[in-house]
């Protein structure tokens, strides 16, 4: 019995002997590891990244803008004739306008910009009729239409093209050709005789 409790005794103690020289180089294994291994196995704390912010609004016109003022904040959705937009369109060219507008800016006002025949050297714009307002280019009507900013529904004027008729400029617009006037006066079809350039104004 007394021989047994040493022979037990004997192999715990090289147990814990065997235990105690495996966990020593594990120890020092672990003492051993660099600064750079040791940051690698450090979590990496989340930081918020700001997101980024617009293009912040020009104060001043770039020297190629300026000798082509004015430059025109139109209204969101305004549309002009053609297919080469509106001219000096500042969203187009500069994004959105800030606060205070640089010089040489400005926003629509039709009665400033739009076409005059009474002047027609200024500054122009021709904004594009609402759909409806115009049935559309055809062979004898081909004329540019003359629409007011406030009001694109409505047709107000016509400017006569090469070979345009009263007929067809009535068909157009729906209109009989006998309410059109010229200058003030009345056209009679088959009789007053229009030329490129005239602005007929429909009523």
């Amino acid at each position: 019995m007394e021989r047994a409790a040493k022979i037990t005794l004997a192999v715990s103690i090289v147990t814990i002997a065997g235990i105690v020289a495996l966990a020593v180089p594990a120890f020092s294994a672990l003492g051993s590891i660099g600064a750079q291994e040791q940051a690698a196995m450090t979590p990496t704390p989340t930081v918020a990244i700001p997101s980024p912010t617009g293009t912040p609004p020009i104060t001043e016109l770039p020297a190629w803008a300026k000798e082509s003022r004015p430059w025109i904040i139109y209204p969101k959705g305004f549309r002009c004739q053609g297919s080469e937009g509106c001219p000096n369109d500042f969203r187009a060219a500069f994004g959105e306008p800030g606060d205070v507008l640089p010089a040489g800016v400005e926003y629509y006002d039709p009665a400033k910009f739009d076409f005059d025949p009474a002047e027609p050297n200024k500054f122009v714009v021709m904004p594009a009729p609402a759909d409806g307002a115009d049935g559309g280019s055809r062979p004898g009507a081909e004329g540019r239409t003359i629409v007011s900013g406030a009001d694109t529904s409505r047709v107000s004027s016509y400017l006569v093209w090469s070979g345009d008729s009263l007929a067809a400029i009535g068909e157009r617009f729906r209109v009989d050709p006998t309410q059109l006037t010229r200058n003030g006066e009345r056209v009679v079809p088959g009789e007053t005789r229009i030329n490129p350039g005239d602005v007929l104004v429909l009523p």
